[in-house]
């Protein structure tokens, strides 16, 4: 086949090479010296010493557009940092005052610099820098990938594998289109309890801490919950119907999604793990810390009024039917272990807790409501369950909560 006039293997064959360009540009750049910048994807992909995820569009034809996936130039960034490192002087320079008006240009320039300890913990707290993901407004870029996934999955079909190929193996096809969001998705996540801050130095006018508009944190929940809602993780029988278990001689591989359901495909472990990786980072015990001194000293957003958008999208959404319903039902039970894990956890300052524990008690009130108007067996069942929870939230346990399969290709551990 042939795309925009020309082969399709070529059009792939030069998307490889041009990533490992990049990725020689990025290993050339640690052996002079250069630490990784995950906050250049924000300013124009600034350097190649970022983690880049492949620029995916889509173009008039509504088609997924492969064509500008990875570039094979270093970026202003790293022209700075190699300048500043290796810039021979004249005769008689202020090299401090020369390096420092290097800095301020690059300032006034846009260019940003923060590196791995801001950006990969869970509980990271930068609003620009993350790992793998796009786009100078995260909410924007996520919700651009959201459409190429969506254009993915409808065109997804037998035509993904070649003749002769166990048609089991769709399912390493898919694995990949599915979670194709994940990276902006934490990147979106993060957002939340953020701060846009710098390395600043005394004397450098730079500002140390700037508070997110509880506006841009609200948006930033809100896209995270549509990104998981039932509509957006449930696979079309279309799908589901082509994947079979594995033939006997082909074992699972650890990039596959993780099942309860024996051999055969799992949807609701799939939609499971898609769901718990945001959810998870949203309650994570830091970033709840910092939503209560969030709203006390910039009046921002808050921890209380977070978990009542939770629970207003997952547990008050119209109930459905299907396996969307099947889903929905999931989604409340991990937002309420979520909720009920936190509340217990020793790192939770007493605050949080409090407000945790308040939550509890008004989503029990809620729930109790709901169960006497539900209208079939299975949300009867799901409430049910969501009270018997509520008892013992000091026995909760996330663990049973099937993972995300690896997705980082640098650094991964089983």
């Amino acid at each position: 086949p042939f795309e925009n006039g020309m082969p399709a293997d070529d059009k792939m064959l030069k998307m490889a090479l041009q990533r490992l360009r990049q990725l020689a540009a990025h290993e050339v750049g640690h052996t002079l010296g250069l630490m990784h910048n995950y906050s250049a994807s924000t300013v124009n992909n600034s350097s190649v010493m970022d983690y880049p995820h492949p620029q995916v569009k889509i173009n008039a034809k509504n088609e997924i557009d492969l064509d500008d996936a990875y570039t094979n130039e270093i970026g202003d960034w790293d022209k700075v940092a190699i300048t500043y490192g290796y810039q021979d002087f004249p005769k008689n320079t202020d090299e401090k005052l020369a390096l420092n008006k290097m800095l301020i240009d690059a300032k006034n320039k846009g260019l940003l610099f923060l590196t791995d300890q801001d950006a990969r913990p869970e509980s990271s707290s930068s609003a620009t820098a993350h790992l793998w993901d796009n786009g100078k407004d995260p909410i924007k870029a996520l919700n651009d990938i959201l459409n190429v996934r969506e254009i993915a999955l409808k065109n997804f079909g037998k035509n993904n594998i070649k003749e002769g190929v166990p048609m089991a193996f769709l399912e390493d096809v898919l694995v990949p289109i599915y979670n194709l969001s994940r990276y902006q998705v934490e990147a979106v996540t993060k957002i939340i309890g953020a701060q846009n801050y710098t390395y600043a130095l005394k004397g450098d006018n730079q500002t140390p801490v700037e508070e997110l508009p509880k506006a841009r944190q609200i948006a930033a929940l809100e896209a995270i919950l549509n990104s998981i809602s039932p509509k957006a993780l449930a696979i079309p029988n279309s799908i589901l119907n082509l994947i079979s278990p594995r033939p006997a001689g082909y074992s699972d591989s650890r990039e596959l999604f993780k099942k309860r359901t024996g051999l055969n495909f799992d949807p609701l472990s799939v939609a499971e793990a898609a769901a718990a990786f945001p959810i998870d980072l949203i309650f994570n015990t830091e970033r709840a810390n910092r939503l209560i001194i969030n709203e006390a000293t910039n009046n921002g957003l808050g921890l209380a009024e977070l978990l009542k958008i939770i629970f207003d999208k997952t547990f008050k959404a119209t109930p459905i039917a299907g396996l969307e319903g099947l889903i929905q039902n999931q989604n409340q039970q991990l937002v309420l272990s979520n909720l009920l894990a936190l509340s217990t956890n020793e790192n939770a300052s007493f605050q949080t807790k409090a407000v945790c524990k308040f939550a509890i008690n008004n989503w029990k009130v809620a729930i109790e409501k709901m169960l006497l108007s539900s209208k079939t067996e299975s949300q009867k069942a799901n409430l049910k369950f969501a009270l018997e929870q509520i008892k013992s939230p000091e026995i909760i346990k996330k663990t049973f909560i099937k993972p995300l399969p690896p997705g980082s290709p640098i650094g991964c551990d089983e």
